[in-house]
């Protein structure tokens, strides 16, 4: 949730998913510390002191593994996390080859999506024909979330070139275009993603072979394609995607007036489609694409190995001058060929490495465009990701939760003053902040969740954690930190790299 002040328009108010009762500590980590210390308690009680001295020490490492957070997380959860990682590699369950990479892929399997991981169960489907041109979208199918998503490629000119009055109206339209959605109560996600990939050179050189002047000098022929070689290599090219989500609890009503199946959830998903459409225009897009079924597995294809963009460039640009080609990939053939286990700090998928991160949102106020620096890949070759999941909560959960919040910091500040300790900092921050935020929900906005993830992708042969170390340096110039997910790297990779709605966490449905 962000809080605008009209004169700097900066952007702050970011709020915690969950926040402690008592010293930074939720229900069950309070349990755990508590049971911990009644041995040590008990035998104070009993003045049975050596019996208590030999109870501390115990309880001291149990309150450490349950309360001491180590990058994120509680050393309790990084032993779980790191018994299950060592368990799925011994196992052999993380190694990955897809069936049409061994070439015994019948045609039927080639015609459903064969996809490692937490992609093991998404399926994509063609919806009935949407607008005036009918056009066929892809409707995806994540069963294990209950999500149903359309994807959309969107041409943006970006906000280098704009001035500060045109970012703030874009931040509004966003703002507008999240409410929008969470009024609707239909609609479970927003996802935005920008890939800053090499560019392929191939719609350059298709132009170069329609416009070459096949009489020119040899030496000048040389030297252009010498500054041609030179200026493709520097060159990057931006990728953006919008995902639209509706979940299947909230339409499955509507879904069966329209006919059921997948069909009917394509047609209601459809009726959101449009409204976003309006308000991503709003926000500057000047094209805006749905992809079809053929266009989502080449978006899936070229995220796992973006050397694969060249030739389907290629072959859109040989099929625009009406010459026989195959453009598109099969869906079977979308996943990478062929996936190592995972090491515990990158991912490796046919021949690049992945290094991806959860990007954690600022403490102190921040502009619009702010994340653009992180994109700039620090040598040709390097891609660069950025992914921002939204989940618009309804004006009814919102308020619950607010109340719940403001519950939660009066509490938390009443029982540190009543034993003694001091409000910190922290704490007085958190009561403005949840003061503020019931103020705008009375002012008739909403409340959004919101997580960024991050990667970035270099070929195998290349060291991996120069560039790793590049990108969190410039994410810590953008006044933003970067957390590695360390022993989910592959989970990372589909959040960061793949336009496919996947990675923030669910809540449970009220």
């Amino acid at each position: 949730m962000t809080n605008a002040t009209s004169e700097s328009r900066l952007y702050s108010g970011w709020r915690r998913e969950r926040f402690g009762w008592f010293m930074g500590l939720n229900g069950w980590q309070l349990c755990l510390v508590t049971v911990s210390a009644l041995p040590v308690l008990l035998a104070i009680g009993r003045s049975r002191w050596a019996l208590a001295a030999e109870f501390t020490p115990f309880a001291l490492l149990a309150a450490a593994l349950v309360a001491v957070p180590v990058r994120g997380r509680p050393a309790v959860r990084w032993l779980f996390d790191l018994c299950l990682y060592s368990w799925g590699r011994a196992m052999g369950w993380s190694r990955w080859r897809s069936a049409a990479s061994t070439g015994a892929a019948t045609l039927d399997e080639l015609e459903s999506p064969d996809l490692p991981g937490v992609l093991a169960s998404v399926r994509l489907h063609d919806g009935p024909p949407f607008g005036a041109t009918l056009q066929r979208v892809c409707v995806i199918q994540d069963p294990q979330a209950g999500r149903w998503t359309a994807v959309a490629e969107v041409s943006h000119p970006g906000l280098g070139s704009v001035n500060g009055v045109t970012r703030d109206g874009y931040a509004d339209q966003l703002g507008a275009m999240l409410a929008a959605a969470a009024r609707g109560e239909q609609i479970s996600r927003v996802s935005i993603l920008v890939r800053t990939v090499p560019d392929d050179g191939a719609q350059r050189a298709a132009w170069i072979a329609d416009n070459v002047a096949m009489n020119a000098p040899e030496v000048v022929r040389q030297a252009s394609a010498q500054l041609e070689r030179a200026v493709v290599a520097a060159a990057v090219r931006h990728e953006v995607y919008v995902t639209v989500s509706v979940s299947e609890m909230r339409i499955r009503r509507n879904a069966a007036q329209a006919g059921g199946g997948v069909d009917g959830r394509a047609r209601v998903l459809y009726r959101h489609m449009q409204e976003m459409e309006n308000h991503l225009r709003g926000l500057g897009a000047t094209h805006l694409r749905w992809l079809h079924t053929e266009d989502v597995a080449s978006a899936i294809r070229t995220g796992y190995n973006p050397a694969e963009a060249a030739t389907l460039e290629q072959a859109r640009q040989e099929a625009a001058r009406g010459r026989p080609t195959v453009t598109g990939v099969p869906v079977g053939a979308a996943g990478p060929a062929a996936a190592p286990a995972p090491a515990p700090r990158s991912y490796t998928h046919d021949a690049y490495t992945t290094v991806s991160y959860a990007l954690l949102l600022p403490e102190l106020p921040t502009q619009v465009g702010a994340l653009a620096q992180m994109l700039a890949p620090s040598a040709p070759g390097e891609r660069r990701t950025l992914a921002l999941h939204y989940e618009p909560l309804d004006p009814h959960k919102a308020g619950r939760q607010v109340e719940r919040d403001i519950w939660s910091a009066e509490m938390s500040a009443d029982i540190r003053m009543r034993r003694g300790f001091r409000v910190g900092r922290a704490e007085r921050r958190r009561q403005q902040e949840t003061a503020s935020h019931e103020g705008q929900l009375a002012a008739g906005h909403t409340m959004v969740r919101v997580a960024g993830a991050a990667a970035v992708t270099v070929p195998s042969s290349w060291p991996i954690d120069d560039h790793a170390a590049r990108f969190e340096a410039t994410a810590r110039a953008s006044h933003f930190r970067l957390l590695r997910l360390e022993l989910a790297q592959d989970s990372g990779f589909v959040a960061a790299c793949l336009p496919l709605g996947i990675g923030l966490p669910d809540r449970r449905e009220a």
